[in-house]
């Protein structure tokens, strides 16, 4: 369905990114992700009126897509100073991280280097903990400069395990502590991707999603593959098995 639907957001949960939009010409409350919103300066509120289409996934279930504000302008290049500002701040960013990572690669490979000369070949453990580190960086960067929409890898310790959330589109969630100390909410689509019955607080589990800020320490999510192979593959791996 390609017409343009207009509806008023009924429900928003910021923090977890998505809600429902209420219309007259839909029977049923419509679900609405963030992601949804493309070139919108600012997040929607409960309120505002939502120009959207409707998209029928292949479980039958729909949300809205191509969504947008009434009376929001879209961010264009050339004309929003705002917007080239913090695309020219996250250009900086991504450099940075760039050589973080080359510092990170360049200490790990002089140091196995000086490890095979005099000793022995480098330990397994140490290598996946220097790995695990500039993976800690990493994260606390795009943290400390509240980025979003960043891909990001990395693994650390399920802390506390949360309830699904059984709203819109199915969600397996927990608290993941990094070495760092940083927390991380990961929202697992069980969905799309395989539930981990076995996991437990305490294990150690590794990830690669889409981070989303927020004052907590971020969201990971989209840790499953995309049927439309629009987005990058996420995942999670516990126990030697891969979640995707």
């Amino acid at each position: 369905m390609n017409d343009i639907i207009s509806g008023k957001l009924k429900r928003w949960n910021d923090e977890k990114g998505f809600g429902f939009v209420q219309s007259e010409n839909q029977k049923n409350d419509i679900f609405i992700h963030i992601s949804a919103f493309k070139n919108m300066p600012r997040r929607p509120i409960v309120g505002d009126v939502i120009y959207y289409q409707i998209h029928v996934g292949d479980d039958g279930k729909t949300k809205a897509i191509n969504a947008r504000i009434e009376g929001v302008a879209f961010v264009k290049t050339k004309k929003s100073p705002r917007k080239m500002q913090n695309k020219k701040q996250n250009q900086w960013v991504i450099i940075l991280f760039a050589l973080v990572i080359f510092v990170a690669l360049g200490s790990i490979f002089y140091s196995n280097l000086k490890l095979y000369v005099h000793t022995e070949p480098s330990n397994t453990t140490e290598l996946a903990a220097s790995k695990n580190s500039s993976h800690d960086l990493i994260l606390k960067n795009v943290f400390e400069h509240r980025t979003s929409n960043v891909q990001v890898e990395g693994e650390g310790i399920i802390s506390k395990i949360l309830p699904d959330d059984m709203e819109g589109d199915k969600h397996q969630k927990f608290i993941v502590r990094l070495n760092s100390g940083q927390t991380l909410l990961i929202a697992h689509n069980i969905d799309l991707a395989g539930r981990i019955d076995a996991v437990q607080e305490g294990d150690s589990i590794a990830f690669n999603g889409e981070y989303e800020w927020n004052a907590k320490g971020g969201v990971i999510h989209w840790t499953h593959h995309d049927p439309n192979g629009n987005h990058v593959q996420g995942w999670i791996k516990h126990n030697g098995q891969t979640y995707q």
